[in-house]
């Protein structure tokens, strides 16, 4: 069984959807937990753990909550704003990104790549490779090494609450272990960016880390019916 666990601040309408989509087509045992920074037991019963933890105590909080819950030789980390793919019948997202890491022994993470990349170039599908080293993979269905999160000692031990790259330190730590961190070419995540702002409200682009030269790029993609059929290529 592959724990699977979303983080949630204040955007509840976007990880209702993100729940919505990960029950639906996920057919590999899992468990899935929410950790909600400053939660109001909204999830408490659509998911099978809910962590509240009553004030916002960061990102590198919850994900180090996650790491001290987590059973298996490997589980997920994600943002709630995003939608798992629905591949095919036979193998679902999390059989093929577990089978991605169980064929890399020497890669401590692997995130899904999202169907835009946030402030860098668009993802090539004609990529040869399954999975691209990268210096961070971030929290995109990122599938992750128990053993080795543990050994580089999981997140920054802070309670800020403002962004935190947190993708940027926790892969840093585990390439001073020796692992390599890597996103996968072929599986996409959707990305729901929101219609205001990215859906970030009125915190401006440079602080949450959107490049808002791709909001044109962005609209091309925005369009889930069309997108569906091609997130696994």
């Amino acid at each position: 069984m592959i724990d699977i666990f979303l983080t949630c601040y204040q955007r509840q309408e976007f990880a209702r959807e993100c729940i919505k989509y990960l029950k639906e087509r996920t057919r590999t045992p899992h468990r899935l937990t929410v950790i909600d920074n400053g939660g109001n037991e909204w999830a408490k019963d659509q998911v099978d753990r809910y962590v509240p933890l009553w004030t916002n105590t960061g990102i590198h909080f919850a994900w180090n909550t996650a790491l001290s819950m987590a059973e298996g030789e490997y589980f997920i980390t994600s943002d709630p704003d995003l939608l798992v793919p629905d591949t095919d019948a036979e193998f679902d997202w999390l059989y093929k990104m577990t089978h991605l890491i169980e064929e890399r022994p020497d890669y401590g993470a692997i995130s899904m790549c999202p169907h835009v990349l946030i402030g860098a170039t668009p993802i090539d599908p004609n990529d040869p490779e399954d999975v691209k080293e990268v210096d961070h993979c971030g929290a995109v269905f990122r599938i992750m090494r128990t053993e080795a999160v543990k050994q580089a000692g999981g997140w920054e031990f802070t309670t800020r609450p403002q962004r935190n790259h947190e993708e940027k330190t926790v892969c840093s730590k585990l390439h001073g272990h020796g692992w390599k961190t890597g996103r996968t070419t072929r599986i996409r995540a959707y990305h729901l960016f929101g219609k205001d702002n990215w859906g970030y409200g009125d915190i401006p682009p440079e602080e949450h880390g959107h490049n808002p030269d791709l909001r044109t790029y962005v609209g091309q993609f925005d369009n889930r019916d069309a997108y569906d059929p091609k997130t696994f290529l």
